[in-house]
């Protein structure tokens, strides 16, 4: 395998991604301390300060990195077995560094607000199954992981069905997001102010913030 970190980062071609780094003093998008504990406490790795890091991370520049580390030429023409789908599929935030001979891929799938889906992450489920393999082993010397952030953990997700490498005894890890309460929405109505696609006014909603009572299962 050649060099599948420097090739992860340049394919990263995200404009929010330098916008970002370069707005915060943080070019390389280097993860706080506080961040890398909680990675390190969640997944059980040992995971460097210089990680490559980068946000909404398109899955076709992931299989294209992967195929050019190991040995495609990157002026040859190469055959397309569905995972360059030219859509903006892709990971909210990965992590991708060296640990001795294995390269690991952390990839971390985020909701503040709204809940995951099943068909959004049986959709994902397939994506990544069809890049890294059902049992995550397509790749010798690659190993992917997922986890969900979130306030609060998924409720209802089907994971049985997702690769088993994208779960840890049949369920996926999760990782709290910490996300201020009483934030504000706008929503399309009709004059009486009930939601409307089509309506012609709009109200602003405020989420309240909710009981540990209610929170909790």
């Amino acid at each position: 395998m050649t060099g599948l970190v420097e090739l992860l980062a340049s394919f990263n071609r995200k404009e929010r991604f330098f916008l970002v780094g370069t707005a915060l003093g943080n070019p390389r998008f280097c993860p706080s301390d506080a961040f890398r504990h909680q990675l390190v406490t969640l997944f059980d790795l040992s995971i460097p300060k210089d990680a490559f890091v980068a946000m909404d991370y398109h899955l076709d520049w992931m299989h294209a990195a992967l195929t050019l580390a190991f040995g495609a030429s990157e002026d040859g023409v190469h055959v397309n077995d569905g995972n360059i789908t030219g859509n903006q599929e892709d990971v909210d935030l990965l992590f991708a560094f060296d640990a001795g001979e294995m390269t690991h891929l952390l990839l971390l799938e985020a909701k503040a607000e709204t809940g995951w889906t099943n068909k959004q992450m049986h959709s994902k489920a397939r994506r990544f199954a069809g890049i890294f393999g059902e049992d995550g082993h397509r790749y010798p010397l690659v190993t992917p992981h997922l986890a969900l952030v979130s306030p609060r953990p998924p409720q209802q997700i089907e994971s049985e069905r997702w690769p088993a490498w994208m779960t840890r005894a049949g369920k996926p890890l999760w990782l709290e997001l910490p996300v201020p309460g009483g934030l504000r929405r706008v929503e399309r109505c009709d004059a009486t102010g009930h939601a409307s696609a089509e309506g012609s006014y709009f109200r602003v909603l405020r989420k309240r913030q909710r009981s540990v009572e209610e929170v909790e299962p």
